[in-house]
């Protein structure tokens, strides 16, 4: 059984973009401008939810984790 639980972003409902037209800094996206940026990099539209805890974790902290075990 896993440890992690992969749910769709309640932000922007999984579309790693907001109504906005900015990023979803909830699943990953950063930069500004949306679609629109040259610098920015759009959310995965998924949350990753630590089920020991029931915390979101992020992407890069959940790479860590993966990595430590040998995973990836």
């Amino acid at each position: 059984m896993s440890e992690f639980d992969f749910r769709t972003c309640p932000r922007c409902n999984g579309y790693g973009i907001l109504d906005n037209g900015y990023n979803c800094t909830n699943c990953g996206g950063s930069g500004t401008h949306g679609l629109r940026s040259k610098d920015g990099v759009i959310g995965s539209g998924e949350i990753i939810i630590d089920k020991a805890t029931g915390r979101q974790i992020s992407h890069a902290d959940f790479l860590e984790r993966i990595r430590a075990k040998g995973q990836a």
